[in-house]
């Protein structure tokens, strides 16, 4: 199958929203559907159930376990045919005219294409929410200072872009196989690796806010705070390697570890160096913009911690 785009919809047991997906996306011979079903319980049934998923140029590859969205996203990237990958959410969808769009967009001399979202309630797709704002603010502060690197660095979701596949190749992208934080890596180090990117000030991709979804109660349940912290600090080194030093983004987490799961504060206090020049620098940093009773309560604390070591 030869075709411009692909895009990858990772899915699990949400098949009514996947419909919603799907129906946003033309049928086109140039458009490579991979739905990669993470292993949902009655996904046996899906193509008697659900006839969209039997529409040409569409592809239904069931995982042979449940790995999560990334290792579902790593079985599409190696059924992926086109010279542009795009990634949905199977919750999410894209705009009317999403075709048009992207066609109009591409651009020969550019890695990635980088593109405005707009964020909705799943149950009323007319209802304005506010999911992921962090967003639309890289979009403004891009707007008045047009510093590139905010979007190779910051736009870490794999959503609301148009990545050449060839990119992902040469440098063996993947995604992380973990619950939580699974495309942030993929999608720093894609930003990093482009050669050329574009941002276009035009909405490609809609968010769907659910009130159960992984994105709810962040860094609240089980094991998600040291996964997402796991991710970070690899984030941080990733970026040290090449040379950027700005905002640690370990930095918020170790924040939320101090009031959540000391111990993990403990194990990523020993490890500061590996992405700080001293534990000094890092306290330093770390303080910035703490009322001065935290930074006085963080001082004694590492002082401590770093005595009972």
């Amino acid at each position: 199958m030869n075709c411009q785009f692909s895009i990858i919809i990772p899915h699990y047991n949400i098949p009514d929203l996947l419909m919603r997906c799907l129906k946003s996306i033309p049928v086109s011979e140039d458009i490579q559907v991979i739905v990669v079903d993470d292993n949902s319980p009655d996904a046996d049934t899906y193509m008697e159930k659900y006839p969209e998923l039997s529409r040409p140029f569409l592809e239904f590859i069931r995982a042979p376990k449940n790995g999560g969205a990334g290792y579902a996203r790593n079985i599409g990237l190696e059924h992926a045919k086109g010279e542009w990958l795009l990634f949905a959410d199977a919750d999410d969808f894209f705009v009317d005219n999403m075709y048009d769009i992207i066609v109009s967009e591409i651009d020969n001399d550019v890695d990635i294409t980088f593109f405005r979202k707009k964020s909705v309630c799943s149950d009323n797709i007319n209802q304005a929410s506010d999911r992921d704002k962090s967003f639309d603010r890289l979009y403004e502060l891009f707007l008045k200072t047009g510093d590139e690197l905010i979007f190779r660095t910051r736009y870490d979701a794999p959503w609301g872009k148009i990545i050449r596949r060839k990119l992902v190749e040469d440098y063996n992208l993947r995604f992380d196989e973990v619950k939580y934080g699974n495309d942030v890596l993929f999608s720093v180090s894609a930003g990093v690796c482009a050669r050329k990117i574009k941002v276009v000030d035009r909405v490609l991709y809609c968010l769907a806010y659910r009130h159960n979804s992984l994105s709810v109660n962040f860094c609240n349940k089980p094991g998600e705070l040291e996964i997402r912290a796991d991710v970070m600090f690899r984030v941080d080194k990733f970026l040290l390697q090449h040379d950027i030093y700005r905002v640690r983004r370990i930095k918020s987490y170790l924040w939320r570890m101090l009031k959540q799961d000391r111990r993990l504060f403990k194990h990523y206090f020993f490890k500061l160096n590996e992405i700080y020049p001293s534990k000094m620098s890092a306290l330093n940093d770390i303080r910035k913009g703490l009322a001065l009773k935290y930074q006085v309560l963080l001082y004694i604390y590492v002082f401590w911690v770093w005595i009972t070591h």
